[in-house]
C-alpha cells in the first residue's frame, strides 16, 4: 500500500481500455451514490486508452480528484487489454483496507460502499461477490487487501476473457475465506453491451485477420486463426457437455467451473504457423482438412469467447492438476503516472 496518506476503508478499482462511453455514464454516478469522502476512494486505471478517456477525466472529474475520492492513473505500456494484469495493477495502486473490482459498465447503487464497509467490519474471513447470477456484475469481488496479496492476486496466466473471476474466488476459498453475496437489487444495475465490445481490446479480437473452421465430428471442431502479423494458431475444441452427457448438478458454482465434463475444452496443444496473403479464400486446405471461412461478425465473436474461455479453463485445470504456483514472478507489475502528473510515476515491481 502507498504510505503518503492514511488508507481509506474501501477502494473501488476500475480498469479501462477504450471504454469511455461506459465511464461517462457510471463513474460520477457511482461516486455520488457512495460519497464517503473519508472512507472511499475510486481508483481509475487508464490502461493505455486511445479514446480520449484521460482528457474527459481531466475536464469533467477534476473536482473529485482534488477532493481525494478519485485517483486517476495511466499506464502507457499495454498494447492489448489483459484482465488479470490490469486488475492486479489497479488493486496494488489502491490505498484501502478493502479492495473491490468495479467494471466500467457497473452501477454500484446508492449505499454499496457503506454496506461493504459494515459487512467487513462485522465479519472476518470473508469475501463478497454478487449472488452468482451470470450477468455483468459477476466480476464485482470485494476482498481485504491482505487476502488479495496472500493469494497473489488475479491469475495473470489467464490472458483473455473467461474464468479469471472464478479462479480468483476459488483461491480465496482455498485460502480459508467464506464467500458472501450482496442481494439488494439496487446493487445489480449495469449497462448492457455486446460481447464484441467486451473482447474488442483483447489479443485475439484485436489482431485477428480471418478465422476458419474445420468440422471433425458433432462434438469437435478445429479453429484456425490468421493474425495480422501473418502468424497462425490452430485450436481443437471439444464440447464435453455432449461427449459425457453430463447432467449432475454441481455442489457449488466454484466447483462447477473446475469440472471439465461441463465445459468446452481444448484438446491437445495449440499448433502455430504462418500464412501468406494469397491463402485468403472461402475455403482453404490445411493438414488434409478443409477449413471454411467464418464470415458473420457475431458468430466470430461467439467463437472467440468460447475459445478464450476454453484456453483459460485449460490453463487453470493444468495449474491445479500440477500444483503450479500462481504468478510466481509477481503480479500487477508496471508503471503508471498519477493524476496527470508525469513526474509522479509509480513503479510496481
Amino acid at each position: 500500500m502507498t504510505a503518503n496518506i492514511l488508507p481509506k476503508k474501501i477502494a473501488f478499482c476500475i480498469t479501462c481500455m477504450n471504454r469511455l462511453c461506459h465511464l461517462q455514464q457510471t463513474l460520477e454516478k457511482n461516486i455520488l451514490d457512495n460519497y464517503l469522502i473519508d472512507d472511499v476512494e475510486f481508483v481509475l486505471l487508464d490502461y493505455n486508452s486511445t479514446d480520449g478517456l484521460g482528457e474527459w477525466v481531466q475536464q469533467n472529474m477534476q473536482t473529485y480528484i482534488d477532493s481525494g475520492i478519485l485517483v486517476y492513473y495511466k499506464t502507457t505500456e499495454p498494447k492489448v487489454y489483459h484482465r488479470s494484469h490490469s486488475r492486479n495493477m489497479a488493486f496494488r495502486l489502491a490505498n484501502a483496507g478493502i479492495l473491490c473490482n468495479l467494471d466500467a459498465d457497473n452501477f454500484l447503487g446508492k449505499g454499496f460502499a457503506a454496506f461493504m464497509i459494515q459487512e467487513f467490519a462485522t465479519h472476518s474471513n470473508i469475501f463478497y461477490t454478487n449472488n452468482h447470477s451470470f450477468n455483468d456484475t459477476f466480476g464485482r469481488v470485494s476482498v481485504r487487501y491482505e487476502d488479495f496479496t496472500a493469494i497473489r492476486g488475479y491469475n495473470e496466466a489467464l490472458k483473455s476473457y473467461g474464468y479469471e473471476d472464478n479462479d480468483f474466488m476459488n483461491r480465496l476459498m482455498k485460502h480459508g475465506l467464506q464467500p458472501m453475496s450482496f442481494q439488494d437489487p439496487e446493487f445489480y444495475r449495469y449497462i448492457s453491451h455486446s460481447d464484441k465490445s467486451r473482447i474488442s481490446e483483447e489479443h485475439i479480437a484485436k489482431n485477428l485477420s480471418e478465422m476458419y473452421i474445420a468440422y471433425v465430428n458433432p462434438y469437435t471442431s478445429i479453429i484456425l486463426l490468421l493474425y495480422n502479423d501473418f502468424t497462425t494458431e490452430q485450436y481443437t475444441l471439444v464440447d464435453n457437455v455432449h461427449v459425457y452427457g453430463f447432467s449432475e448438478v454441481p455442489l457449488s458454482i466454484y466447483e462447477a467451473y473446475l469440472n471439465e465434463k461441463v465445459k468446452i475444452v481444448i484438446q491437445g496443444d495449440v499448433v502455430k504457423g504462418t500464412w501468406s496473403a494469397n491463402q485468403k479464400s472461402p475455403t482453404i486446405d490445411f493438414e488434409n482438412r478443409t477449413f471454411h471461412k467464418a464470415q458473420n461478425d457475431d458468430f466470430i465473436t461467439w467463437i472467440i469467447v468460447l475459445l478464450t474461455q476454453s484456453i483459460n479453463f485449460n490453463e487453470v485445470y493444468e495449474q491445479i492438476k500440477n500444483n503450479t504456483a500462481v504468478n510466481p514472478d509477481g503480479f500487477g507489475k508496471g508503471s503508471a503516472f498519477k493524476n496527470f502528473d508525469v513526474s509522479r510515476k509509480k513503479i510496481i515491481d
